[in-house]
């Protein structure tokens, strides 16, 4: 027998999947119902252990690793909702949405405390452009609740969003209804008067449209999932032992 090395040709072999590949792309996700977060990265663990950049905006995994998206993402917003978090038991993380309720009204007063783990503020559900995925983006401490109102005009706009404007007061006159426009997520170094720095988030027109978003259907889908009232406002998630928590 020759020991010349024989190359085979198998560039002509039939198909190897039966479906379609968004099917499998689908499939192949990290958990199958929950909404990952996107994070802006500044003096956290994660920097600190050198597994991101400062000042980059990242996409927390499991067993405390991060996707890098760089300093600045795309991302069409989709809808909104008010958020108040409770991470100080990592066992019983609290959620709440209703910013009337008192569960949300004492998460938002102790955060105000010195390393209380809470925060409060506006969750936004968004497609980001590298990964065409949907994720929520939190502007939950007192850096980033500011510059929320600078992604309202780039959520899409319904006829019964004006109307209800319009029934509250607001001068609708100039505003139609229009679809998510892209946005521009980058970051900025601020200082207090203590000479302490961090990064806060800064929204931007961005003058590139999507060419590629999930399905209509998965998108109305998606919004209806993020904007659903939970019981009472509340949600509470166990954390896996050696996992992250898995909520929307």
């Amino acid at each position: 027998m020759s020991n010349e090395m024989v190359t085979l040709d198998l560039s002509q072999l039939p198909s190897t999947q039966v479906g379609s590949d968004a099917a499998f792309a689908d499939l192949a996700k990290a958990g199958c119902d929950w909404l990952r977060s996107i994070k802006l990265c500044s003096n956290d663990k994660y920097v600190k252990e050198g597994k991101i950049a400062a000042g980059h905006w990242g996409l927390p995994g499991t067993e405390d690793s991060i996707e890098d998206l760089g300093p600045s993402i795309d991302v069409l917003p989709l809808a909104r909702r008010p958020k108040a978090l409770d991470l100080s038991d990592k066992t019983a993380i609290v959620m709440a949405y209703d910013e009337q309720s008192d569960a949300f009204k004492d998460i938002a007063a102790r955060s105000l405390e010195k390393d209380s783990l809470c925060q409060f503020g506006i969750s936004f559900l968004v497609v980001e452009r590298t990964t065409n995925q949907f994720y929520e983006i939190f502007f939950g401490n007192k850096s980033s609740r500011p510059e929320a109102k600078n992604v309202y005009a780039y959520l899409p706009l319904s006829q019964a969003d004006i109307d209800r404007m319009a029934a509250a007061g607001s001068d609708v006159t100039d505003l139609a209804p229009h679809g998510p426009r892209p946005l521009t997520l980058k970051t900025k170094l601020v200082k207090n008067k203590k000479g302490q720095l961090w990064h806060v988030p800064v929204a931007i027109k961005c003058s590139t449209p999507f060419t590629k978003v999930p399905p209509t259907a998965a998108i109305v889908a998606e919004m209806i999932k993020f904007t659903a009232a939970k019981s009472g406002g509340v949600e509470k998630v166990k954390e896996p032992e050696g996992k992250k928590a898995r909520a929307r």
